[in-house]
């Protein structure tokens, strides 16, 4: 039992290591900062954007959590849609959205070793393969690649860098050949990367383990059947290979649940970028 404990510890800290510290704090929006939000407002008001989205749903297990692939595909296609939705109530004219991967913020060692579940109530399975492309995915390898290496840069470090910007920009850091990729496949400099993360245990997971701890809910402890989930969306300027607002939300969309709803909306999904 021991070594089930320390075996499931270890694959708690490889999903924690990207999807833990995802809740951002409210905070009173400064004068500078609201001034660097509306002339980010005017730019984006002159040209097309385009929205691209990924979900990861954990079920945490005894022993491997599994990736719920379904759900997780659902999911990353209803926010897409919301953001869409979103940018457009604010005037901006969306010209393509896209969801390449299932967990595509996640590592390789992240991934391949946890099981996966195709769909709703299907058994679990070993997961070997990574990237984990969508339902949708049609891409050659290198564009997939290039969509990969994206969202592999928005990890911890990078969010708690725009977390600190407060508005300001912050350096991308992508390399010329991935920024090229990416405007080829967008065709705009302007693009909103949307990534809901979410776990929770499962029944037979908690009424074993019969302790508190923490998965994806920001930190904070359970000690029966929870959910944590979250909402993380960018603005990356491909020109200048800069992001120019960044944000991590709680929301309380079924995710978990299927058939996923069509929408996620919630209250200040594009704030404080557009004050609500």
């Amino acid at each position: 039992m021991t070594n089930l404990f320390m075996a499931k510890a270890l694959t708690v800290s490889l999903v924690a290591a990207t999807m833990l510290a995802l809740s951002g704090c409210a905070t009173t929006t400064s004068p500078d900062s609201r001034l660097a939000y509306d002339q980010t407002q005017k730019a984006l008001a002159n040209q097309p954007v385009t929205v691209l989205s990924d979900g990861c749903l954990i079920r945490v297990e005894m022993g491997k959590n599994d990736i719920l692939y379904q759900q997780s595909d659902a999911t990353s296609v209803a926010m897409m849609h919301t953001v869409k939705e979103a940018l457009s109530h604010k005037g901006l004219t969306v010209a393509r959205t896209t969801a390449p991967f299932v967990c595509g913020m996640l590592t390789k060692e992240a991934v391949t070793k946890m099981d996966i579940a195709a769909t709703a109530g299907a058994k679990e399975q070993l997961n070997t393969t990574y990237p984990l492309l969508s339902a949708g995915n049609s891409f050659d390898t290198a564009t997939n690649q290039a969509y990969l290496t994206l969202f592999s840069t928005l990890n911890k470090a990078k969010r708690q860098e725009i977390e600190a910007a407060k508005g300001a920009s912050v350096e991308l850091a992508l390399d010329q050949a991935t920024l090229t990729a990416i405007q080829k496949m967008e065709g705009t400099d302007k693009v909103f990367v949307s990534m809901v993360t979410g776990s929770k245990p499962s029944f037979g997971y908690s009424m074993a383990v019969g302790v508190t701890t923490a998965v994806a809910t920001a930190g904070t402890s359970f000690s029966a059947p929870q959910q944590g989930q979250f909402h993380h969306l960018y603005l990356l300027n491909l020109k200048t290979n800069k992001i120019e607002w960044g944000k991590t939300a709680a929301f309380n969309g079924q995710v978990f649940k299927m058939p996923v709803n069509e929408r996620f909306a919630y209250k200040g999904i594009l704030a404080p970028l557009y004050a609500e």
